[in-house]
């Protein structure tokens, strides 16, 4: 069986991680040919087969180029990992990782956004979400295949130094709520990563880290007092998961994923309520005991290895 899979976006942050580490599972299992569609200096895992595309996202081109390509390379399935759908003659399984850009401010991204939304749910033989709150929010017969963790991300045992946040700068991050009842919480540091953040730059004790490399994020995860997610929409939220399987505390949202990722093992409070639980988590160690050991647990649940067999699952179900 031959599956196709758009790998433009493996070398970004978000979906860029989840084509990584899903492409890798699923050459890992073994018993299906992949071919991945990507540009010319895309580094792919070994046993994948390549097939140069590089049109630009978000285009109409790339509805022609990518689909094309599609019907050339003789495949079974086409696996979309987000919800830009080609023109294709092959059956085509979708990934829709979250609705927040039918919330954004600019009128013709919403737009856009729920055209391409509602056509991959219309032309998908199959729709996967990777969590049961954007299954439930998309309200059509989706098969959710979470996330996973990369094995990179270990608990070791060093001194707690900041909180922590992971993530990018956008409005539905909510940084700035974090940031503001930061400078509530006395005799701490907080550490900004994921974004540049310029707009944080000279605030006491906020060091912004911008972009940084894979060990120094677990570093970072490791020495946290807590990784703190104030996001009002997410699809997943993964640094929450990394967080939990590198031993830091998770503060979050009520966010729906948020929660439904961290389950019992973080506080999920309200932007008003963010400092009160810095400081508890920061004071009161048979809390932060808890949090790390049911963390920790519940990380295991997250594999890229579980991603992939699920969605292995659906491309032979087609």
């Amino acid at each position: 069986m031959r599956v196709g899979i758009d790998a433009r976006k493996i070398a970004d942050f978000g979906i860029g991680t989840y084509i990584r580490g899903l492409l890798t599972a699923l050459v890992d299992l073994g018993d299906l040919d992949y071919v991945a569609f990507a540009p010319a200096d895309a580094s792919l895992p070994s046993g994948v087969e390549h097939v140069v595309v590089d049109a630009p996202h978000y285009s109409v081109r790339e509805l022609f180029a990518v689909g094309r390509a599609a019907d050339r390379a003789r495949l079974d399935v086409f696996h979309a990992p987000h919800y830009v759908v080609p023109f294709t003659r092959v059956p085509v399984v979708v990934t829709i990782h979250d609705l927040i850009h039918l919330h954004r401010r600019n009128p013709l991204q919403r737009m856009y956004a729920k055209t391409m939304i509602d056509r991959a749910i219309r032309k998908a033989r199959r729709v996967l979400t990777v969590s049961e709150t954007v299954a439930r929010e998309l309200a059509c017969d989706a098969v959710v295949t979470p996330n996973g963790i990369d094995e990179v991300f270990q608990p070791a045992n060093v001194p707690r130094e900041h909180f922590l946040y992971v993530g990018n700068d956008k409005p539905h991050k909510n940084v700035s709520a974090l940031v503001d009842a930061f400078t509530r919480v006395p005799d701490a540091k907080l550490v900004l990563v994921g974004a540049p953040f310029d707009r944080f730059r000279g605030r006491e004790r906020v060091d912004v880290r911008g972009f940084v490399s894979t060990s120094e994020l677990v570093s970072l995860y490791q020495r946290a007092i807590a990784l703190v997610m104030p996001s009002i929409e997410e699809g997943f939220g993964l640094p929450a998961a990394e967080a939990m399987a590198c031993g830091a505390p998770v503060i979050t949202s009520r966010a729906a994923a948020l929660v439904e990722i961290t389950g019992d093992a973080a506080l999920h409070v309200d932007d008003d309520a963010l400092d009160d639980a810095m400081l508890r988590v920061a004071r009161d160690e048979t809390l932060r005991a808890t949090m790390i050991a049911k963390g920790l647990e519940r990380a295991r649940n997250f594999t890229w290895k579980r991603c992939a067999m699920l969605t292995r699952d659906v491309f032979r179900s087609l």
